[in-house]
């Protein structure tokens, strides 16, 4: 069995236990089938995460997903958490992923974008890897020994004030010929980060400031590709294929 990862943080650990226990109680033990491999994408707003999702799963080989975090968040349960004015916090996140990737659809790999995103999540990842390999060191011909990637895109604040700008025109133009009946339905969402470049430099440097550092502390934990994603997109997906072959 491999040497566990030591967690010192408390908070994540009451909070890990708390998930796995609800898990294995709603899944049963015998249905925590993990993935083999998971990439875990992350990245400043416009630094290509959806342009380059599919790139991704055809160079590793993966037939399902992606898994993104906020997708699962704009299910009816969610929405009606929200409805009633409640935060939906980390535990609730967790269990959602955490129960997602026991599908078997992503047995043999999966992206998941969108996680971790803070210090107790990243120290929850920790733990997760920890049991994972407690499972496998149990029974290795049903579960499978996890292999763990962080995955980073990085662009720079003007960056990602560009693209994010961009996409805005672009939905803005897709929207009108929606109105106008020469394209086909549905409109594009738009967020206002995607038509005020102040609040789009805002969603950077939330991100800048909250997620960076706690990505950062995975490295010499797990396999960690941090990628300039600034350049043409030729150019970073020449470095992603380098980084995970």
């Amino acid at each position: 069995m491999s040497t566990a990862i030591t967690v010192d943080n408390p908070e994540a650990v009451k909070l890990f236990n708390a998930v796995w226990t609800s898990l294995e109680a709603n899944v049963g033990r015998s249905a925590l089938t993990f993935p083999k491999c998971i990439f875990w994408l992350n990245g400043a707003p416009g630094a290509g995460k959806g342009t380059n999702t599919a790139f991704i799963m055809q160079k590793k080989g993966f037939g399902a997903g992606p898994v993104v975090v906020s997708d699962l968040l704009q299910t009816p349960e969610v929405r009606k958490i929200m409805d009633a004015g409640l935060l939906v916090d980390d535990k609730f996140v967790m269990e959602l992923l955490f129960k997602k990737l026991t599908e078997p659809q992503f047995r043999p790999g999966v992206i998941v974008d969108g996680f971790p995103r803070t210090q107790v999540q990243c120290d929850c990842l920790k733990l997760l890897f920890n049991k994972l390999n407690e499972l496998n060191a149990s029974e290795p011909a049903k579960f499978a020994k996890p292999e763990f990637h962080i995955l980073v895109l990085d662009v720079s604040e003007a960056v990602a004030v560009e693209r994010q700008l961009k996409r805005g025109r672009e939905a803005l133009a897709y929207n009108a010929e929606v109105d106008a009946g020469t394209k086909p339905g549905p409109k594009q969402e738009i967020r206002k980060t995607d038509t005020d470049a102040a609040a789009a430099g805002k969603r950077y440097r939330v991100f800048a400031e909250s997620t960076v550092a706690p990505l950062q502390s995975l490295k010499g934990v797990f396999a960690y590709h941090h990628i300039d994603a600034g350049g043409s997109l030729e150019t970073v997906r020449a470095n992603l294929a380098k980084s995970i072959a």
